[in-house]
């Protein structure tokens, strides 16, 4: 894509427009298919109704129900705030949603393992009532997670998940914990 770039900037060259290149690593040889031009194409056709490019961050955004927030950063909580409410013994329930193999390296001592592959099965075992913290390894697994309890009926008010994952608590709450 990078040389078809190139090509097309330089205006030289023969350019695969109309046409697929095939590549086989295996056997080592190359193939052009033909491609009609389809008329009807969101992007190309004839009367295109993609005309810019899509935001990027509001496309991926996990919305919540019943939750406004412009950004995750109200369901979220820092690594030194999870220290405070777990070294003043304020009572949560802490949920790692990564898989055995990463609990196996590195973990908060007071967390359960629930993993993100068969998570709707812990469900049923958490209190509505408890304030639930999340954590995966960078974040994105326990917004995850933290969805799905929303949409279970649990409160989105009791939920959080660790900003950064265990990955930012190792590098600014436990710098000893083995990083990966």
């Amino acid at each position: 894509m990078a040389t078809e770039t190139v090509k097309l900037i330089l205006d030289r060259g023969t350019t695969l427009v109309g046409r697929l290149m095939l590549y086989d690593s295996l056997r080592m040889s190359f193939k052009d298919v033909k491609i009609r031009r389809n008329p009807k194409c969101e992007l190309c056709g004839d009367n295109p109704t993609v005309t810019e490019l899509v935001d990027y961050e509001a496309f991926c955004d996990i919305q919540l129900p019943g939750v406004v927030a412009q950004d995750d950063s109200a369901l979220e909580v820092t690594p030194q705030d999870l220290k405070h409410i777990l070294d003043v013994g304020r009572p949560i329930t802490l949920l790692d949603v990564r898989e055995p193999h990463e609990w196996d390296i590195a973990r908060i001592e007071q967390a359960r393992l629930t993993p993100l592959s068969q998570f709707e099965s812990f469900i049923p075992d958490l209190k509505r009532d408890d304030e639930i913290y999340l954590y995966c390894y960078k974040g994105k697994r326990s917004m995850t997670a933290l969805k799905k309890l929303s949409e279970a009926g649990f409160d989105a008010k009791r939920l959080r998940s660790l900003a950064g994952g265990i990955d930012r608590w190792a590098e600014e709450v436990e710098p000893e914990m083995p990083r990966y």
